[in-house]
């Protein structure tokens, strides 16, 4: 297999003649710019294109708000294979964009290098027997359930309308993982662009290892391009919608949270709640706001899910709907706009040198937000203990205009973990000693002005890695740390445990010896150089 793949490599360079055979330029990225932009005039933005900016600003995160030298709309995959045989021989740097939702500052843009923005590859393909779906990098999720909810059909993706399917490279909890497993348990083949611009079709029986190392590998070792996923009729419907419990429920839903990770989760994998907490700093007020969800059409909530209803709420939107309406829905309260500032100096941040500095420094003047992640095995008296504790440390900045706090409980149940065995294995490394249900706890912070940053952020790592210290001390910390909720320096593949690593490791040594992903797609978690 080695020997095949340096083969591979040597014919994909050996073919480069349409871009010459000259050494790396002293501005390689100019002449990535120039070449892309011969080949492909209407695909390539350059910084005096008023539509540069557009594309440029169209992210979930304002940090994300970069200076790409320019940005290529590729509209194939052929057109992929193309450009990133280019980067690979002249050393360009570049980013990857689906539908820009990571917090991650350079995730899915890049200074100085091209952002290859995927959004044009939006094709939704079912086939005839309605067994699987070929999904385009270019789709939100709510694009792929618009798609086939006419044909009560799913697929086991995420839950908010304008995500995109970096979940899919990642991890990804949906409303079916308590039947089916994480989201990229259920993708059935990956068509992946290599460094040397090789076009690959990855499954259990084809390119086995970089299949494994795509579920869970970021975009360690190639551009996907498209998706292959497992479909499945669902009952024409769901009942789901969102249900508000007020500051004196809190107690309460604790017991109710504890109860669906060890039970209903467990017992009745049609299951799907995300438990919620907020905390308003102005009014310093306290709610829980949790997505509740039964797949099966019902005109109520089964006993197993009784526990969300009987719990004294304030409101709730529960009814008999589609998916696509629900997922619409959820998505709503996450507008976009937010800013990502993990960094203790953002002073140091390469600023854009033409009229985009206006509107990224008045974006990043406008919000401020982190997420910091880990995960326990579920215990009832911690979940309530590490949430009284991350109320307790909210309060004290609460005089932080803007300051509010998100604290999430999110399940993983031995069943999940099991079906992704099943179905090949992962990267991830996930255990479940005694099938006990883990719980993935997520912690985010929101505020108005960066000029808080300094008071705020430094304080909030340190707190959160109080609460990981504490799981330990008690025995409930595992090691798994969620990649799409990371903070942009937690160690993610670590997290996947020593020997994922070195697997993952020897699979990049022989799908990218030259470690391309590494040096020019320098953005998002990298599996560790050694």
């Amino acid at each position: 297999m080695q020997l095949a793949l340096q083969s591979l490599h040597r014919l994909a360079f050996f073919s480069l003649g349409l871009w010459g055979t000259s050494a790396i330029s002293a501005n390689p990225t100019s002449l990535c710019c120039d070449k892309l932009s011969s080949q492909f005039p209407e695909q390539i933005l350059r910084r005096n294109d008023s539509a540069y900016l557009v594309q440029n600003t169209n992210f979930w995160s304002s940090t994300c708000f970069l200076d790409p030298t320019c940005i290529f709309l590729p509209n194939s995959t052929a057109d992929v294979s193309t450009a990133v045989a280019l980067f690979s021989q002249h050393g360009c740097t570049f980013s990857i964009k689906g539908r820009g939702h990571s917090t991650v500052p350079g995730a899915a843009n890049v200074d100085g290098g091209v952002l290859m923005n995927l959004r044009n590859m939006d094709d939704i393909t079912l086939n005839q027997n309605q067994s699987n779906v070929v999904v385009g990098p270019g789709n939100t999720l709510g694009d792929v359930y618009r798609a086939l909810d006419p044909y009560n059909v799913s697929v086991v993706i995420g839950r908010y309308d304008s995500v995109g399917f970096g979940l899919m490279v990642a991890a990804g909890l949906s409303f079916f993982n308590n039947r089916d497993g994480l989201a990229i348990d259920n993708v059935e083949s990956y068509e992946v662009v290599i460094a040397n611009g090789t076009v690959l079709h990855t499954s259990l029986s084809s390119h086995p290892d970089l299949h494994w190392a795509l579920k869970g590998g970021n975009n360690n070792f190639g551009v996907v391009t498209h998706f292959t996923l497992r479909a499945f009729k669902n009952p024409g419907g769901v009942y789901g919608g969102l249900v508000t419990y007020p500051e004196s429920s809190l107690e309460q839903i604790n017991d109710v949270i504890y109860d669906y990770h060890t039970k209903g989760a467990v017992d009745d994998i049609l299951t799907h709640v995300l438990p919620a907490y907020g905390y308003n700093g102005t009014s310093n007020e306290t709610t829980n706001l949790s997505p509740v969800v039964y797949n099966a059409v019902v005109d109520a909530l089964p006993p197993s899910l009784s526990g969300w209803i009987d719990t004294p709420h304030t409101n709730s939107t529960l009814r008999l709907t589609k998916y696509a309406d629900l997922v619409e829905e959820f998505n709503a309260g996450y507008p976009d706009g937010l800013v990502y500032v993990p960094f203790p100096n953002t002073s140091s941040i390469a600023r854009p040198t033409h009229s985009l500095r206006t509107i990224t420094d008045a974006a990043i003047n406008h919000l401020s937000q982190e997420q910091r992640v880990f995960t326990i095995y579920a215990d009832r008296q911690l979940f309530a203990d590490v949430w009284s504790l991350f109320r307790q440390w909210m309060q004290k900045y609460r005089h932080i205009d803007g300051f509010y706090g998100l604290h999430c409980n999110m399940p993983i149940t031995a069943r999940a973990i099991a079906q992704g065995y099943a179905k090949g294995g992962n990267a991830l490394g996930l255990e479940s000693p005694e099938n006990r249900t883990l719980s993935v706890l997520y912690f985010g912070i929101t505020f108005n002005n960066l000029a808080d940053r300094d008071r705020v952020l430094p304080a909030h790592d340190i707190f959160v890695n109080s609460m990981r210290a504490l799981a330990a001390e008690q025995g409930l910390l595992n090691r798994y740390i969620m990649l799409p909720y990371a903070g942009f320096d937690e160690p993610v593949f670590e997290s996947y445990g020593d020997a994922n690593v070195a697997r993952l490791q020897r699979i990049r040594e022989m799908y990218d010896p030259s470690f391309v992903f590494q040096r020019l797609v320098t953005g998002g978690h990298k599996v560790p150089l050694t």
